[in-house]
């Protein structure tokens, strides 16, 4: 007598529910939204603190000339010092408003300051973030 073996039996998968086909579509399509806005936001706020940045040194760049070159140094000359300092980190930016101010004028030991402004635009979808002012001023003293 020669004895069978059998092969095992697949087991069924059971069936889905019905109702249950396009589920994970849904769910993708919703969280995908979600997604996106907070990949966007992130990368809002990443821009809108490296624009600061950027501001911040090109002021402290123009004021730190301005400070040094006070017998040269002219309005428009400090202002494109600070275009030069900022260019090299936003590359070709937008326009800023800047002001040079001396106290007293162009006396060693007195202050100069530079002031910019910038009106920033964010991408995001959220209200929260989109467009904001950007400022910035540095004052030092007058060495030479």
């Amino acid at each position: 007598m020669v004895a069978v073996i059998g092969l095992p039996r697949r087991r069924q998968r059971p069936l889905r529910r019905l109702g249950a086909r396009g589920t994970t579509a849904v769910e993708f399509a919703f969280m995908a939204g979600l997604l996106c806005t907070l990949v966007l936001t992130t990368i809002d706020v990443g821009r809108y603190f490296a624009d600061q940045h950027a501001i911040d040194y090109g002021v402290a760049a123009a004021a730190r000339y301005a400070a040094v070159n006070s017998g040269s140094a002219t309005t428009s000359s400090i202002t494109s010092k600070f275009d030069a300092a900022v260019s090299g980190l936003l590359g070709d930016a937008p326009s800023f408003d800047v002001a040079v101010s001396f106290a007293p004028d162009y006396q060693v030991g007195g202050n100069v300051t530079v002031a910019a402004t910038y009106q920033w635009n964010g991408i995001s979808p959220l209200a929260l973030i989109g467009s904001r002012q950007i400022t910035a001023a540095a004052t030092m003293t007058v060495v030479h």
